[in-house]
């Protein structure tokens, strides 16, 4: 997933000589030909994210399209509060590329996890949240934001993210997806963890004849209210699955639409709980031990629906 934006990144560098890129002190045997293409335009600040977010914003104020990319932990909790005043505040043209969401980052520990970052993000005005759940998706989402004059922070997962997609799709921020239809539950999620999801629902139907709906909600503010609230009116019940704290994330948004809407219809949420993870590991491991592998999810779903 990485790649496929970094990959279009350069393209849009390319394209726009006002277009310029930072890091803090990150990109080993990724930014390389960012750096050795448009030297002028790419900024490493160093172990400095607080004022590397004021660089942009001022580079921003100036004109310029800029991303700025960083892991998750250190480009938004440690720069919360000049992202709030600097870059939503003045709803400044800049894209935040948070590298390792959820739990990309298993062997370094809890300081590098990142399962709150949407619930950070969703309380703060004109920012936008992509949350792409492939490569392809992930360069879909970037390409359709290049006229996009807004704060946006994009969610990247890990190096290599297994596919969800086999083809290009008419992509719209904003916009959900429907990849598979069902009329005994509705499965709502976005991420790489979207890859778990479909396991899920394939053992549901093969094995216990349960037919679940998959919608990918990728932007998760704006949110596709229409779509969530049109499939939840028929559904027995509503899931939302995320690699996100349960608290703030998806699964409260979609909780948050749908006790307006469709107050009758009960949401379970599928995340990580907001006490302390003490593991350390591979995404696989951690996601088995917390209950967000397909063995975890269908578990999960499937203990409430029968």
């Amino acid at each position: 997933m990485r790649a496929a934006i970094l990959k279009e990144v350069y393209n849009q560098m390319k394209q726009n000589k006002d277009t310029y890129f930072l890091t803090g002190d990150l990109g080993f045997h990724s930014l390389e030909e960012i750096e050795r293409e448009f030297r002028e335009r790419f900024i490493n600040a160093g172990v400095a994210e607080q004022n590397m977010i004021g660089i942009a914003a001022g580079l921003a104020l100036s004109g310029k399209k800029v991303f700025v990319y960083s892991i998750i932990p250190f480009l938004l909790m440690r720069c919360f509060e000049q992202i709030r005043d600097d870059i939503c505040f003045h709803d400044l043209n800049i894209t935040l590329l948070g590298i390792g969401a959820g739990l990309a980052y298993g062997v370094l520990g809890g300081t590098h996890f990142a399962l709150e970052d949407v619930a950070i993000l969703r309380s703060l005005p004109n920012i936008g949240i992509f949350s792409p759940a492939d490569q392809l998706e992930a360069g879909l989402g970037l390409k359709y934001l290049q006229k996009y004059q807004h704060p946006v922070y994009i969610r990247i997962g890990g190096r290599e993210e297994p596919d969800v997609y086999e083809k290009p799709y008419n992509f719209e921020f904003g916009k959900g997806v429907v990849l598979r239809e069902g009329k005994d539950a509705v499965i709502f999620s976005s991420g790489p963890i979207v890859s778990e999801v479909l396991k899920t629902a394939t053992i549901l139907t093969e094995k216990n004849k349960i037919k679940t709906a998959v919608i990918v909600i990728h932007t998760i503010k704006p949110i596709d209210k229409d779509l969530i609230i049109g499939k939840a009116k028929n559904a027995k019940k509503i899931f939302v699955v995320e690699e996100h704290c349960k608290v703030g994330g998806l699964g409260s948004a979609v909780s948050e639409i749908l006790s307006e809407f469709c107050p009758g219809v009960k949401v379970v949420r599928i995340g990580t709980d907001t006490n302390v993870i003490s593991q350390v590991g591979l995404r696989s491991y951690l996601r088995k031990q917390l209950g967000l592998d397909f063995q975890g999810i269908h578990s999960t779903i499937f203990g409430q629906l029968k």
